[in-house]
């Protein structure tokens, strides 16, 4: 054989071995990347083998977390000579209690979220244990000791049923484990829907045990002993008396277990927190907003790791991945309305340059209960400026209007006395002084970062929100070493969005002339006649005028049309499941987006004309 010939077969052989070897590399990926992209599944390879001896530091089972079709066959692994109890939350019902109610009233409607305890473990020998027994009354109070798979099939006429079990491993009742979680999302009855067919957004499923939410004495949503105390003191009713959900700070935060499922089913992030009702008025209403807190207290994590929010950045553009609060808020004063005003009105706020909370729509489980649509989105407090600008958030004093029996005025909520003393001296220093000459704005520079304000009011004010600026103003101030170099380290004050759901009414509104003579309850500084006075310094006057040219050009009637139709296209399918609870007609719903987008149409044209009468060239 020639060297030729030799030189052709060797190459041959070589390219029929590489080929061989990418056919077996490409199978394999193949079977990895089927296996990533498959439901979670059974995953008893995780437990130690025979002969390590036992492993109690946390309970095994069969199915991870996670979303499946219909139905799962769930078993556990108890350790030789020990024991796994547990408890089991779900209801396939929208109206499911156990008959309890308060002695202030409230029936205990999202029940169970019981730890194990031998103290109610369950004697009774069954041959089997499904979901039918769990969604019992009984059932959910009751701890079962392992013994035989649980049966968990979604029998609900609903769409969907969130179950959630609390195990631990246990030894002559005596607890050698952490109480571990398990959440599992089971799809249609038929099996034959996704996760994305079921829901187009988060899904949150919280978990509390029900004494703390419904207790006399330490419940967070009943009236509870804090009403009773006040009406035995004569205090009069209305919706600021002092009640059990009405109470603030970490007293009145609470133990919960917290599971986050992205938009495509997959567990993201599940973690022991803290839980408080949160709110003004909103706290009244059935489905209440809530704060979830991050803290080593609980398990060690004191943050939420995960970037929730693709539009929450940093001053530098970085995004926000770790977060010490987030809140889960219900549209108070949109329900039975669109449900996202207020979100939407915040990123639109974003789009033209003003400091707003960013957030997503979240479809929230409480107890294994549906509980309604909300927006989860990023907590307003210290800890927000922290992440966006850098600054320490103990150098952080911010102040925000808030409603105290029908009296606007201004509460603190990080700071101290002086530093409230000094915003509200240097609120009035700007109303009251003439700033209308050559040195004017350089003064008023030195009191609030001006292009901030002047975003934040040409905003409000094209968007005609009624519940503003005599409410719902929050402002606040590096007090730490300054920097004039760094953005925020300054020494001025500045403004953030908060509750928008009065936004995007009539579009002929005037409401220039609104803001600039709303007030406050005793004589306290109005943001709208600040403006009103820096109004008279031309140099300011140009600056408001461009800010206000802004928000025309970047809301203009195509943008905020585009913008409004994406809301209602991200919702719709979540707001058919929320209409099944509540009882919303879905092409009523659909009319305040028609309303939203006969405002797009006008409002530009009497913003303008407004702006010429009062902000002229």
């Amino acid at each position: 054989m020639n060297n030729n010939k030799k030189i052709m077969l060797c190459s041959a052989i070589i390219i029929i071995s590489v080929l061989s070897l990418a056919v077996f590399w490409f199978v394999q990926l193949v079977m990895v990347s089927a296996h990533d992209a498959a439901e979670p599944q059974n995953i008893t390879d995780d437990i130690p083998s025979a002969g390590t001896g036992p492993d109690i530091s946390q309970v095994y089972v069969s199915h991870s977390s996670g979303f499946y079709p219909s139905a799962i066959n769930l078993e556990m692994y108890p350790p030789e000579g020990y024991d796994i109890y547990y408890t089991v939350t779900v209801s396939s019902s929208r109206s499911m209690t156990d008959g309890r109610s308060a002695p202030t009233g409230e029936t205990y409607y999202y029940i169970g979220g019981k730890d194990p305890d031998p103290a109610t473990l369950d004697t009774e020998t069954r041959d089997y244990y499904n979901i039918m027994l769990f969604n019992s009354k009984e059932g959910r109070m009751k701890t079962y000791c392992y013994s035989k798979p649980l049966d968990l099939v979604n029998y609900s006429g609903f769409s969907s049923v969130v179950v959630t079990v609390k195990a631990a491993i246990y030894k002559n009742n005596v607890i050698k484990s952490p109480i571990q979680h398990f959440t599992y999302i089971l799809g249609s009855r038929e099996g034959d829907k996704s996760f994305s067919d079921l829901f187009g957004s988060m899904l949150v499923s919280i978990t509390v045990d029900d004494d703390l939410l419904y207790d006399y004495e330490r419940g967070i949503f009943i009236s509870g002993k804090k009403y009773d105390e006040a009406k035995a003191k004569g205090i009069q009713d209305d919706p600021w008396t002092p009640r059990n959900y009405n109470q603030r700070g970490v007293e009145w935060e609470r133990l919960a277990h917290v599971d986050f499922f992205e938009s495509d089913g997959s567990l993201v992030l599940s973690q022991i927190c803290g839980v408080r009702v949160a709110g003004g008025t909103s706290r009244g209403a059935q489905v209440k907003s809530l704060k979830l807190i991050a803290g080593t207290g609980y398990d060690g994590n004191d943050r939420f790791n995960y970037a929730f929010f693709e539009g929450a950045k940093d001053i530098n553009g970085e995004q926000i991945t770790s977060f010490k609060k987030l809140v889960l808020r219900n549209p108070r004063n949109d329900i039975g309305g669109t449900m996202v005003r207020d979100q939407l009105l915040h990123k639109l706020g974003g789009e033209v340059g003003v400091d707003y909370q960013e957030g997503r729509n979240a479809v929230v489980f409480f107890n294994g209960k549906y509980y309604s649509i909300m927006c989860l989105h990023e907590s307003l407090d210290a800890e927000y400026m922290e992440d966006h600008y850098f600054v320490n958030k103990n150098n952080v004093a911010s102040f925000l209007i808030r409603s105290d029996q029908y009296l606007f005025r201004y509460k603190q909520e990080s700071g101290t006395p002086e530093q409230f003393q000094s915003f509200i001296a240097d609120m009035n220093y700007l109303i009251y002084n003439d700033f209308s000459g050559k040195s004017g704005m350089s003064r008023i520079s030195e009191v609030i970062d001006v292009e901030n304000f002047c975003r934040y009011m040409a905003y409000q004010i094209f968007i005609v929100n009624l519940d503003w600026p005599h409410n719902n103003v929050l402002v606040w101030k590096y007090f730490g070493p300054e920097n004039s170099s760094v953005e925020a380290m300054d020494g001025r004050w500045r403004f953030v969005l908060k509750d928008l759901d009065f936004g995007l009414t009539d579009p002929e509104t005037d409401s220039f002339s609104r803001t600039l003579n709303d007030g406050l309850y005793n004589g306290e500084p109005c943001i709208g006649p600040v403006l009103r006075n820096l109004l008279k310094n031309a140099e300011f006057r140009a600056i408001f005028r461009q800010c206000c040219f802004d928000v025309v050009e970047t809301l203009n009637p195509e943008h905020l049309t585009r913008r409004i139709d994406e809301a209602l296209n991200d919702i719709t399918l979540d707001m058919d499941l929320y209409s099944l609870y509540f009882g919303v007609g879905i092409e009523g719903w659909k009319e305040y987006f028609d309303q939203w987008r006969a405002f797009a149409q006008v409002r530009e044209t009497y913003f303008i004309k407004l702006l010429n009468i009062y902000a002229p060239e």
